[in-house]
This record gives structure tokens, sequence and C-alpha cells, in this order.
């Protein structure tokens, strides 16, 4: 590779960052394409992104993985890694397991931590080879090692769920811990639920609060819901029903369903908000037509008790079956009461009956 190569690559990515110069993806794609005439690897392998991305040129799978091929075959794991990744997806190349085992092992026998990951997901998954979760797990390591995040909390994951290795929440939380260090929300959330749950460690809200705070910060879902219900029921140290409420209704705008139910309640009972049926019954709504249980039974006590809502059996008995026969025993429960003493329903005790023994049996599961 020659010094000239080398200039021309680094005012690519002068262009294609916008580092010293106004940033210009034909100007880029331009430089990029003088240093690979001398085969110079990363310029090579920046043309295949620019291709793929649709930068400064029409997007274009095929050709990018050309240049991906050339620089691979130069051997520059980076490009070996995303060839291996084409290869899985089909993407501008013919699916095809063997090609991206190959690939992903010439970049992981270089110590690339991304390919040695995506090695042994192929390991975990059985795809082009037997499955092997101590091929994974080896593979991983490696990575892990390397400091990359995203396998750190894999293998912490694994430890934590014992999928594939025995459950050691010692490990789990040891991994768990690097990944979040280095700013991995979904890290940062797990771990925080084992300090919320003491599961594996001395159970300190404190710290759950903490980790899912920097989780929910990087808009993790889960950690803007569990962070809410930890604020809304958690110890003396932690609670705070008001800002409960805000990351609850954070999570019920974006669909999570136990964040709706959840808000409900908070509306229902004037808890670190005011007092409001009709918001109670909106955020349960939304949940019941996702398909939340506990969100039908809700609104079937609601329309029973005509509190919030206009008294109407028959809505309310939809809305109970609909959670009954989910399996929510409270609302099986109800049903056997309403058919037992005829309230609101034709009384019928075969049907009592039946609704109380499903109940029953739920419960024993």
């Amino acid at each position: 590779m020659t010094n000239m190569a080398q200039s021309h690559y680094q005012l690519g990515m002068n262009y294609f960052q916008g580092k010293g110069v106004e940033k210009s993806s034909s100007e880029a794609l331009k430089w990029f394409r003088l240093a690979a005439q001398h085969r110079h690897a990363r310029a090579i392998f920046m043309l295949g992104r620019m291709y793929d991305k649709g930068m400064g040129t029409a997007e274009n799978p095929a050709e990018a993985a050309k240049y991906y091929i050339q620089a691979a075959d130069l051997g520059y794991p980076r490009a070996q890694n995303v060839l291996g990744q084409n290869y899985i997806k089909g993407r501008g190349v013919a699916a095809d397991y063997d090609q991206a085992l190959h690939w992903f092992r010439k970049a992981a026998d270089q110590n690339f931590s991304d390919a040695q990951y995506n090695l042994g997901l192929m390991y975990a998954k059985g795809h082009g080879v037997p499955k092997d979760f101590l091929e994974a797990r080896r593979w991983w390591g490696l990575a892990a090692e390397q400091g990359n995040p995203k396998v750190q909390f894999t293998l912490g994951h694994m430890y934590l769920v014992g999928k594939g290795v025995k459950k050691n929440y010692s490990k789990a939380r040891q991994w768990l811990r690097q990944a979040a260090d280095q700013g991995l929300p979904t890290a940062q959330y797990h771990l925080g639920m084992m300090y919320a749950k003491g599961t594996g460690v001395l159970q300190s809200y404190t710290e759950a609060r903490s980790l899912l705070q920097k989780a929910a910060e990087q808009n993790y879902l889960d950690a803007i819901y569990n962070l809410g219900r930890l604020l809304s029921g958690g110890s003396e140290e932690v609670r705070d029903p008001t800002s409960a409420v805000v990351l609850l209704k954070q999570a019920a705008t974006r669909g999570h369903q136990r964040a709706q139910v959840m808000l409900g309640h908070h509306f229902i009972k004037g808890i670190g908000t005011a007092q409001d049926l009709q918001l109670a019954y909106h955020w349960w709504l939304e949940a019941a037509n996702a398909g939340s249980a506990d969100a039908q039974y809700n609104l079937g006590i609601m329309h029973l008790n005509g509190k919030g809502v206009k008294r109407d059996s028959l809505e309310g008995k939809k809305w109970l079956t609909n959670a009954a026969d989910q399996g929510h025993t409270k609302a099986q429960y109800c049903l056997g009461v309403m058919y037992s003493t005829g309230k609101g329903v034709p009384q019928d005790m075969d049907e009592a009956f039946r609704w109380k023994e499903a109940a029953e049996f739920w419960e024993t599961l």
C-alpha cells in the first residue's frame, strides 16, 4: 500500500465524517475510489458501505457485496464480518450459511470481536453447524474479554436465565456489570432488575433505580416502565408517585400494556396525580384492546359497578369473559358469582360451576 493510497483514504474519511471539510458523500466516494485502485482494503470496504447505504450513489447491495468481497479477500476483518452478515441475510449475495461461517471465522481468527460474537450466534442457533452452546460460549468468551459490551450482555443473560449454561448469578452479575458500565441499556436494565428483585444480589432499590434510570434515559421501554413501577411502589428511599406517573405515561404512550394498566390504577386511585376515572378507563381500554387480561377485568368491574362509566352488565360481562378466557382467575370467579346469583345475567348454576371450576384449575397452575 502506498502513502498516496493512505492519503486518498484519509481524505475520503474526512469528507465522509465532515472532519475539517464540509461533509460530502460524493467527494468521499471519489477519494475512496482513488485509494481503492491501490488495493487499500479499508477504502474498498468504505466503497461497499456507501453502495450498501446509498450514500453518494444509488443503493446497490449487489455492488456493495463485490467491494466487501474484495476487502475481505485482502484480509480486512471488518469487511469479512459484514460479508458474513450479508450471507446470513442474503443481502447482495445468495444466502449461504457455509459462506457466512467461513467469513466470520476468518475475522474471528483475527480477534475481531463482532465476528466472534456472530460466530457464537451461529453455533447457538445451529445455523450451518450443529447447535453447540459450549462452542458458542467459547467464542463469546473471547469477544467479551476484549470488552465487547454486546457479548458481555449475552453471556450475562445466559447465566441469568440458565440458557445453554447452568444458572450462575455471580457470573451473570459480573458480565452484566461490565456491559452496563459501558453504557449498554439492555445490560443496565437486567442488572437493575436483579437489584430490584434481589436476584443473586443484596436487594437494593437505590442501585436498581440508578441502573434503570440510565437505561430509561436511552429510551429502553421496559426500563422506563419498571423505573415507574419502582418509584410507584418501592421502598421509602425511592418512592416518588408523581415521577412514577410521568414515566408510566411515557411507556403507556408507546404501547406498553403493563404501563397502561398500572397508569389506570394511578388515575383511579389518585396516586401521584389527580383522580380521573375517565383517564383510567382510557388507558385500560387501550390495554384491553391490545389483549391485556388485567385491563379487561378492570373494565368489566367498572361497567358492573358503574364507576366512571354508565352501569352496563352486558358490557361488564363481555370484558370479564374476555379476561376469563385468558385464564384470569378473578374474572372467572366474578363470572361464577354473576351466574350463581343472577346478577347482570340469567341465573345458571351449571355456568356458575364451570367458571368457578376454571378459576380453581388456573389457580393450581
